[in-house]
């Protein structure tokens, strides 16, 4: 009788588990960090300022707020920024600048949202980096070489600017117009934006002849994922006609036209759907809504 009972419940027990696979339970929740909005200001000493920005970002995966990375040029101080590459998601704008690092390791940053953008002269910037070394300074392999950031796949707002970077490499080999959603003049470059005697990209990031990356190292290559899309899409999108544009409630991509179709949700995820905020008897956990 047990027997017959346990061969009886098999099909419920199996349609139990497929529908417990639908649900990501594996899913890890963000860890929520604060940024900031000093822009180039900072408080207390060098080794202060160092401190409060690795205490404040350490293990962090998603920033609310700004992304503020400056005044790091101590000669004192032999700076380890691998703290910043758990990041994934950064709500407001992401600001480098004044930094005498050779690389800046945001591996895993995924999404710079630009709720808030830095304003320069009226227009509006999602992605600033700047001032990382001087064109006149007496040490010229001191600044910022690397921008790494190979995971990046949108900028939800603003446009990416960069100003007086004489060491950096790689950024003028990058589709910018793949990641920034801003299609008018997505990238400026002005004085010193860059160096100026050529990046030799790693031989595993060439596509069709073209090498793009963020870096010397084969795991730095940029995978450009955008399709080219209908004018009228706002974001990103799955086809290239009238109807393939992706929901706005996706980020980085999707496979359908439906908030349940995104490749990563712009704000939050409720169940398999996307949302710009939590319904009801729930709270948001970074990227997620949370029962109470």
């Amino acid at each position: 009788m047990g027997v017959g009972l346990i061969i009886l419940c098999l099909p419920c027990l199996v349609t139990f588990v497929s529908a417990f696979q639908k649900i990501d339970v594996s899913k890890t929740l963000d860890r929520e960090c604060y940024g900031t909005s000093v822009g180039f200001g900072f408080s207390g000493g060098p080794e202060f300022h160092y401190d409060a920005l690795r205490r404040r970002y350490k293990d962090c995966t998603y920033v609310l707020g700004n992304l503020e990375i400056t005044n790091l040029d101590s000669e004192n101080i032999t700076y380890d920024l691998s703290f910043l590459s758990s990041i994934e998601v950064v709500t407001g704008y992401v600001l480098l600048g004044l930094l005498d690092t050779e690389t800046i390791p945001l591996l895993n940053l995924k999404l710079i949202r630009a709720d808030n953008t830095y304003s320069i002269m009226g227009k509006k910037y999602g992605l600033l980096v700047a001032l990382t070394a001087s064109p006149e300074q007496s040490d010229p392999a001191v600044g910022l070489q690397e921008l790494q950031l190979p995971s990046l796949r949108e900028i939800s707002h603003g446009r990416v600017i960069f100003i007086q970077n004489p060491l950096l490499k790689y950024v003028d080999t990058i589709e910018w117009d793949t990641i920034v959603l801003e299609k008018d003049n997505p990238v400026e470059f002005f004085a010193y934006s860059y160096f100026e005697g050529g990046s030799n990209c790693s031989e595993a990031c060439k596509v069709d002849g073209v090498s793009r990356c963020w870096g010397h190292a084969d795991n730095m290559c940029q995978k450009v994922y955008t399709k080219k899309c209908h004018a009228t899409c706002p974001g990103r999108c799955y086809n290239d006609d009238i109807l393939g544009c992706c929901h706005p409630e996706c980020a980085n991509g999707c496979w359908g036209p439906s908030e349940n179709d995104c490749e990563m949700c712009k704000y939050f995820r409720h169940g398999i759907r996307c949302v710009s905020t939590c319904p009801e008897r729930t709270y948001a956990v970074g990227r997620y809504c949370e029962p109470y």
